[in-house]
């Protein structure tokens, strides 16, 4: 199934994360595709705060590769990966996959770098600047397109 959502500003961003919040459980994988600056981390912390990690700040795992989220009202644990600095390493006996098929939920951005340990089943979100943006915009607006693999 896919969705594709033209022309969001940072507030549809929020309620997009939202929705998908809503429907998130232990085991899901949410795959984040964009370009640098294309909304990835933003998108992570909307989706935090909404599922119950209002307190926690959340930035990008650039450097650390994985930042864990827990506490503060979360139910599960959120495992937030950046794997830009895997490319041509992958993600084969790294030990993320002990976390990617934990206790909680995992959000990958840069996935495409660790494919060889990915699951099956998950939930990709490609954010691209909109080609409407133009110069004398207060604000960027993303597309957003949502592609569901395999979750029933």
């Amino acid at each position: 199934m896919k969705e594709f959502y033209k022309q969001q500003n940072i507030n549809d961003i929020q309620k997009i994360a939202q929705k998908i919040a809503t429907s998130l459980k232990i085991g899901d994988v949410l795959l984040l595709n964009g370009d640098l600056g294309a909304g990835k981390t933003t998108f992570t912390r909307f989706l935090v705060s909404f599922l119950g990690g209002k307190n926690i700040r959340v930035s990008s795992p650039t450097f650390t590769i994985m930042q864990i989220y827990k506490g503060d009202e979360l139910k599960f644990p959120i495992y937030h990966f950046d794997a830009y600095r895997l490319e041509g390493i992958g993600g084969m006996d790294q030990g993320y996959e002990d976390y990617i098929y934990g206790d909680g939920i995992s959000i990958i951005e840069w996935g495409e770098f660790i494919k060889d340990i990915l699951p099956d089943k998950y939930i990709s979100i490609t954010f691209k600047r909109s080609e409407q943006n133009t110069e004398q915009d207060l604000e960027e607006f993303r597309d957003v397109e949502i592609e569901i693999n395999n979750l029933n």
